[in-house]
């Protein structure tokens, strides 16, 4: 699905869906792309955006054209090609979570000689308002400019005081993408543009039923998952909660959580010892047999843009009891492929949870459905629709 929103509330939705079809000019480019894909986050940072950058890039090279990914020095990372490193990550709490930005005293001067050296086509600057590198990459591009922006807020101080000068880089950008229609809504607060929507993607091949049990996961009893970061907004303590509810109204069960954060001693505190909850910890490679043999996936996020977990459980055939806010709805449907709850109610999470696992038959139809939904979602319909997007921007530049 893409859609295409004007500066007015209206908006226009484009059916991209089995065959890619935008309302812009496909123009032909006689050689291949050179694209910087410039990012705060990337691995061994674990998160949406870094998967977004990854696997796009993978495609995107499968399309012949030649993609680096200019990201910061983070503690863990290990030298990849066609990664290019500057500066260094420092982590920072804003906005109820944890954020990074990079500082360095040549940070500048290093940026400008990578996207000089590059002579890329299109610099592609992910979530294009936050310090340090996405704006400066802004500043400093050459080029034409895409960004996309990935992150749902309630309120930003930052914006509201720096909205001039936040509104003059939104501005220079070629093509202002968001990856949900919650996305634009957090945005059209403080900003003005033409938004696109392209939705993340998911790799519908490794997320797929059929993959092996991690042994972590039991089989003599069903299995609710978390998967995510160590983060509040994440709600790992009210679905701890819910589940020793599930307990009390003797059902059998296993929480298995995979994740980790700065605050892992607090959750593990939470979880009290429970025989019955077994934490993981962190999982990049190994994340599709967690969901694919899990009866459950859990997620009562508090806050998110685009429900991206949510589509590598449904690709996995596993049936999700999420929190009923904005950027999940842009997703999933109560009773279609998910069941719904209010954000925060740990009684009726608990409900919801406890209808699953007496349910197999409901278990079955919502995750039926939603291997169909997260194939329409898949990697190469998504870079498809980001590709049109940079011919349509080339196609433009190169007429006026």
């Amino acid at each position: 699905m893409l859609l295409l929103t004007r500066k007015s509330s209206l908006a226009r939705r484009v059916d991209l869906l089995p065959a890619p079809s935008l309302p812009m000019a496909h123009v032909q480019h006689p050689k291949p792309l050179r694209i910087a894909l410039v990012t705060e986050y990337y691995y061994p940072h674990l998160g949406g955006v870094c998967e977004h950058v990854h696997f796009f890039a993978r495609e995107a090279r499968r399309h012949g054209h030649r993609v680096d990914i200019i990201t910061s020095n983070i503690e863990g990372a290990r030298e990849e090609p066609h990664v290019i490193r500057i500066g260094q990550s420092h982590p920072v709490y804003a906005n109820g979570s944890q954020a990074r930005v990079t500082v360095g005293w040549n940070l500048r001067k290093d940026l400008r000689h990578a996207l000089k050296a590059g002579r890329y086509d299109i610099v592609h600057v992910h979530s294009p308002l936050s310090p340090v590198l996405p704006v400066m990459a802004i500043e400093e591009a050459e080029c034409p400019v895409v960004g996309t922006f990935h992150t749902y807020f309630e309120r930003s101080l930052g914006y509201a005081v720096g909205k001039r000068y936040f509104q003059k880089r939104l501005d220079t950008l070629q093509a202002a993408i968001a990856v949900s229609h919650s996305t634009t809504v957090a945005l059209n607060r403080y900003f003005e543009a033409n938004w696109t929507i392209v939705p993340n993607g998911i790799d519908t091949d490794v997320f797929n039923p059929h993959v092996p049990r991690p042994p972590a996961v039991r089989t003599d009893v069903p299995v609710i998952l978390f998967l995510g970061r160590f983060d509040p907004r994440n709600g790992l303590t009210t679905l701890i909660e819910s589940f020793q509810k599930v307990r009390g109204r003797r059902r059998q069960a296993q929480l298995v959580v995979v994740g980790d954060g700065p605050l892992r001693n607090h959750y593990y505190r939470a979880a009290g010892g429970d025989p019955d909850i077994t934490f993981v910890g962190s999982v990049l490679d190994g994340r599709p047999g967690y969901y694919a043999h899990s009866a459950i996936y859990a997620c009562p996020t508090t806050k998110a843009s685009f429900g991206i977990t949510l589509l590598e459980s449904m690709a996995c055939e596993t049936p999700v009891v999420c929190s009923d806010i904005y950027g999940f709805r842009d997703v999933v449907k109560h009773e279609r492929e998910a069941l719904m709850v209010q954000c925060g109610d740990r009684d009726a999470l608990a409900d919801a949870l406890v209808r699953l696992l007496d349910d197999e038959t409901l278990r079955a139809r919502l995750g039926k459905r939603g291997r169909q939904e997260a194939q329409k979602y898949s990697w190469p319909r998504v870079t498809e629709a980001v590709l049109d997007v940079y011919n349509a921007v080339l196609g433009r530049n190169t007429h006026e």
